[in-house]
């Protein structure tokens, strides 16, 4: 017997059959009993969700030999030979090579003729679209006029590009894409019936990559169907159609949330290893990342709005209730930032690696927050996150920022009058800038960062110490000398004295200083370059738009010089 695809031999063959569609079946079920039957319908939607199945049921209900019926029989001549393609009164066009004037013309005389045995001549023209302008014409009079027995169907993926002249003539359906739920029950009545052994786990998946046609799943499970039957239900059988199994990107997206920095690279090097798409594993996590903010916000709305097997949602309620939606966001951020940067890069596994480990050690970042690590409430989310997750939910969280700003300095201050002493200030030091720069110090790093965003990494392990005049005094710890020594590069250092400056609106210079026990300032031997721009740093060249901002990013994460050749 000759084999026949699963897309094929599953095709449905009633209303009853189609799935996902319940509209349009409706429609034109109400229009077959109420005998009020249109001469033009237009099936319009995306590949594979059953455009030409809905315009081939509907042919068979209306000349079905007990019809018109919303229920055709299937076994009679007119079914059985619509079934096949061999009727001679339903005639199906390829709109893509039956696309020019001469084939609508023989279409138009054809028309005139009556029907062989059927009770109507039914032209089902599939990706419609793609009729020339002329051919359009040369069918828009037929098509406003046509014979009483005479019925045209089109199909289409772009209506848009159908002439408006033939959309005005014709009853439109618009068809959407299948949901996941459904397309993983129609493959397990598919695998049931060709007795294959598959999990629902491995059905999900395979709908989740059919990305909502039921054409695309189908065919996915045929090229998998041998597989399955020779090794089994296993996870690797997905490796070769490019599907991330389900539990893998659980198990990431859990020691992501979890900051298990070790298990989440192993994760990423195996992947790697096994010749998986990391761009696909690192777009699944993002994906999960969203599911697990939904459940977070809304838990019983949350099984609405997601297609997934039952496990996979508790599993995301659960780990929802796990973590705050201030660490949602940030991991989310870093991992759309990593998706960004792998364009830039052309790969993904750097960005990634990088990504996770931002994230898993984002805690480091609190030295953004203008109040003393010791001040700080345990647990409280640093101004970094905080900045964040307004820019992503909108100013819903404006009152939230003001009562951190609020308890932040409340707790600076208590702890500044328990202590009963005041802020260190070494000779000769006025702070009057310092007392300037510092409220506006989140948001010249924030800006700073959509800029050169390296640079601005460097400083979030800084702290503002001091000021003299124009001179701003910024410290780093002595465990933070790599990214001091990366920022004071005289190019990275102008860069900063103009940002600052710009944003403050008076001249800036700055000196970067090593921070010792207690805070004490600890003051280095200052660098040639950092006196000379204390005389006069205005006539050096702009080292920020001039130059290609990939290249600085580049430069400044590693600390490195352009070769010039000089």
């Amino acid at each position: 017997m000759e084999y026949k695809a699963f897309a094929l031999q599953y095709r449905p063959q009633a209303f009853s059959e189609v799935i996902g569609q319940g509209h349009i079946v409706q429609a034109l079920k109400d229009a077959i009993t109420t005998n009020r039957i249109h001469h033009a319908y237009l099936f319009s939607g995306p590949r594979g969700v059953g455009k030409t199945s809905l315009a081939r049921i509907f042919a068979k209900s209306l000349n079905c030999e007990i019809g018109p019926t919303a229920e055709p029989c299937g076994k009679c001549a007119n079914c059985v030979e619509i079934t096949k393609g061999t009727s001679m009164d339903v005639i199906e066009v390829d709109g893509a090579s039956n696309r020019g004037i001469d084939e609508i013309r023989e279409l138009r005389e054809s028309a005139k003729l009556s029907t062989v045995k059927s009770r109507f001549k039914i032209y089902i023209i599939d990706e419609v679209h793609m009729l020339t302008t002329e051919a359009f014409n040369a069918l828009l009079k037929t098509l406003e006029e046509p014979p009483t027995h005479v019925k045209f169907l089109f199909a289409t993926t772009h209506p848009q590009k159908v002439l408006p002249t033939i959309l005005s003539r014709c009853q439109k359906f618009q068809c959407v894409l299948l949901p996941m739920e459904q397309i993983a029950q129609k493959l397990k009545r598919v695998a049931e019936a060709e007795k294959i052994n598959v999990s629902d786990a491995l059905l999900f998946s395979i709908a989740r990559a059919a990305g909502g046609s039921i054409r695309d799943a189908e065919s996915l499970f045929d090229q998998l169907a041998p597989v399955i039957e020779q090794k089994g239900d296993t996870k690797d059988i997905l490796s070769f159609l490019g599907i991330l199994d389900d539990t893998m990107l659980n198990e990431a997206l859990e020691a992501l949330l979890n900051k298990n920095i070790t298990a989440l690279l192993l994760s990423i090097d195996r992947s790697a290893a096994e010749g998986k798409d990391l761009g696909l594993f690192l777009s699944g996590l993002i994906e999960q990342l969203r599911n697990v903010v939904l459940a977070k916000v809304s838990p019983k709305a949350f099984s609405g709005l997601t297609d997934m097997p039952q496990a996979s949602r508790e599993f995301f309620v659960r780990l929802a209730a796990q973590v705050t939606i201030v660490n949602l966001f940030k991991a989310l951020d870093q991992l759309l930032q990593a998706k960004e940067l792998s364009v830039r890069l052309n790969s993904v596994r750097i960005p990634l690696e990088l990504a996770v480990v931002k994230f898993a050690y984002s805690d480091e970042l609190a030295a953004v927050v203008n109040i003393p690590p010791s001040a700080a409430p345990k647990g409280a989310p640093t101004r970094l996150a905080v900045q964040a997750l307004k820019t992503e939910m909108g100013d819903e969280f404006e009152l939230e920022i003001d009562n951190l700003d609020m308890e932040a300095k409340s707790k600076s201050a208590a702890v500044a009058d328990s202590k009963n002493e005041p802020l260190p200030q070494a000779e000769g030091e006025d702070n009057i800038l310092l007392a300037q720069v510092k409220p506006r110090w989140p948001e010249i790093i924030a800006k700073m960062q959509k800029v050169r965003a390296a640079i601005a990494s460097h400083l979030t392990f800084s702290r503002l110490v001091s000021s003299v005049g124009p001179m701003l005094h910024i410290g780093f710890g002595k465990k933070d000398m790599f990214h001091k020594e990366s920022i004071e590069a005289e190019k990275n250092r102008i860069f900063v004295e103009k940002f600052i400056t710009d944003i403050i609106g008076k001249k800036v210079n700055v000196k970067f200083i090593v921070m010792g026990d207690g805070d004490k300032t600890v003051d280095i031997k200052p660098q040639p370059a950092a006196n000379k721009a204390v005389v006069d740093s205005s006539d050096e060249d702009d080292p920020g738009p001039q130059d290609d901002d990939f290249v600085n990013e580049i430069l400044d994460a590693f600390n490195g010089k352009l070769d010039t050749g000089k």
